[in-house]
């Protein structure tokens, strides 16, 4: 097993090159298009073409990214929105801000090998009281029509195990989805060999809404969505 003190210096070392490698591509910057110009939906597809043309963004053999099990701990940054003097703050042990580990997981996500089959994995959310502050997002999520999508500002966690999903319910209430990820998907993927996978999707990750169910029995009060992940067109 690799200690947390491993993983932090060859997270370290890694994102030290690839940052080395930003820094001195200068073109990058010469050649990026002007904010001005740009359409919000296409920016990061013309961006990441960018970072390819300089050969920054190569194909590997990895079906995880380094930090797989660290990015829960920032996902409320991207959720909630972050303050910049709390992004610039090194996250636990690793020696990293949150923004290092942002930057260096989004270049790792594009650089990841594409899923080799369909996979189907799940993920829950709790139910929310109204006087939180999450509760106009769970609303909005729980009243979602088929057709609809849904974008994911977080990594987003997801599991093969339903009955292990399940278990983030609040009293077998709230929302249960049934994601598909089709082949050929660069997701982040841990236990492929074992009964069961962990998957993490690269943040702003878009989702179609393809069914919706409300499973109420004895036991149970939740409501059960169907969606499919859509695959980048950059990817």
């Amino acid at each position: 097993m690799i200690s947390k003190l491993s993983l932090a210096k060859n997270v370290m070392a890694y994102a030290g090159k690839i940052g080395s490698q930003i820094k001195s591509s200068s073109s990058i910057a010469q050649h990026s298009p002007s904010l001005k110009t740009l359409q919000k939906d296409t920016f990061c597809h013309q961006y990441w073409q960018q970072i390819k043309s300089e050969g920054l963004l190569k194909n590997s053999n990895q079906t995880s990214v380094k930090l797989h099990g660290y990015l829960n701990g920032i996902n409320h940054h991207l959720v909630t929105g972050a303050s910049p003097k709390n992004m610039d703050k090194e996250f636990m042990s690793l020696g990293l801000t949150p923004r290092d580990m942002i930057t260096l997981t989004d270049i790792e996500f594009k650089s990841l090998k594409p899923t080799t089959e369909t996979i189907h994995a799940f993920r829950s959310i709790g139910e929310k009281p109204d006087f939180f502050s999450e509760y106009k997002l769970y609303k909005k999520r729980l009243d979602i029509k088929k057709g609809e999508t849904i974008d994911m500002k977080e990594y987003a966690y997801a599991t093969s195990d339903i009955d292990y999903a399940r278990g983030y319910l609040t009293n077998n209430k709230g929302i249960l989805y049934d994601i598909e990820i089709p082949k050929g998907s660069k997701v982040s993927v841990t236990g492929a060999n074992t009964a069961t996978n962990e998957v993490v999707f690269p943040r702003s990750s878009k989702f179609e809404c393809v069914g919706k169910e409300h499973v109420k029995d004895a036991n149970n009060d939740y409501v059960k969505v169907k969606l499919k992940y859509i695959v980048p067109q950059d990817i």
